[in-house]
């Protein structure tokens, strides 16, 4: 499965969109990759490969190691999964495993970073966010549509040539990758433009396209409200800039909260919504249309 390199074994927790993307690219240059999946998915990729279908990054299938709990230990650990499944994601990676192990956690939200922390202590664990469309269509079998996949990595504290070998690897597979010495900065940036995606595009069932000409109001006040409650954590935010990206993302593009609405699947409202009000009840910020839109989408999850 690709002999090593300097970058090490690279173990890709929970091979979904994203998580699945990285597996692929990643060994396709010849990096030791191994995925570790529900045993149903780690059994079918074990035998027929990951097939990836990428209009940026190119169509191909892939053979990778994939098993439903980890057995070797980790130089790089990828960890991709929903913060639906995030617990019993973890049990199938022991602490042991990932002792000085770089973690680049590509989840949505910021909660994930202590709860990581607590659980790999040995590890670094970087602050990591994604800006990229793709979804696992099949087991195995993923989707990238956007025409972009950017990657920003914090330092957070770890040894400065393992993140750059890491960044430039990650590059030389054909993402865009930026680092940055502010860990706060790389996880608001990203959830000030997600969280508004995510919740108004989710309860109004509809792309961002469809969002932004019917839902601006609440687009702009849900960003709005994130600008704000950062302020009051010494960060600063600029929802202008966040407007423009609203404004300039492909219209047909749909965040993956809205996909697992439209699947039935378990939806990241308290990972996402939940974090903002909590964090905004800390700081006592008042965030009315990101509590309507949570209140909202709570009810559709709770109803199954």
């Amino acid at each position: 499965m690709g002999e090593r390199t300097p970058l090490g074994r690279i173990t890709v927790l929970a091979p979904g969109g994203v998580g699945g993307l990285l597996a692929g690219v990643m060994a396709r240059q010849g990096h030791p990759v191994t995925i570790v999946a529900t045993e149903p998915t780690a059994e079918h990729i074990a035998s027929a490969g990951l097939r990836v279908d990428s209009g940026l990054l190119g169509d191909f299938r892939i053979g990778v190691e994939a098993v439903p709990a980890a057995t070797e230990h980790a130089d790089v650990l990828i960890v991709a999964a929903k913060a639906t499944a995030l617990p019993a994601a973890l049990a199938r990676v022991s602490p042991r495993l990932a002792v000085d192990a770089l973690i680049v956690p590509l989840l949505n939200g910021y909660e994930h970073m202590d709860l990581l922390r607590a659980h790999y202590p040995g590890a670094h664990v970087l602050a990591s966010s994604i800006r990229v469309e793709s979804t696992r269509v099949a087991p195995g079998h993923i989707a990238h549509t956007s025409p972009f996949a950017a990657l920003d990595i914090a330092y957070s504290g770890a040894p400065a040539d393992r993140v750059e070998t890491l960044a430039e690897a990650l590059r030389a597979a054909g993402l865009d990758v930026r680092l940055h010495h502010d860990e706060a900065g790389v996880l608001w940036r990203k959830f000030h433009f997600l969280l508004p995606t995510a919740l108004v595009c989710t309860h109004h069932r509809s792309d961002i396209g469809t969002a932004r000409a019917e839902r601006r109001a609440d687009l702009l006040g849900v960003a709005h409200e994130v600008e704000a409650v950062a302020a009051a954590r010494g960060l600063a935010l600029d929802t202008a800039r966040v407007t423009a990206m609203f404004d300039a993302a492909p219209p047909a593009t749909k965040p993956s909260m809205l996909r697992d609405r439209e699947a039935g699947r378990p939806m990241e409202v308290d990972a996402l919504g939940g974090a903002l009000l909590r964090a905004a009840a800390e700081a006592g910020v008042p965030v009315p249309v990101t509590e309507r839109i949570v209140a909202d989408l709570r009810a559709v999850d709770a109803a199954g």
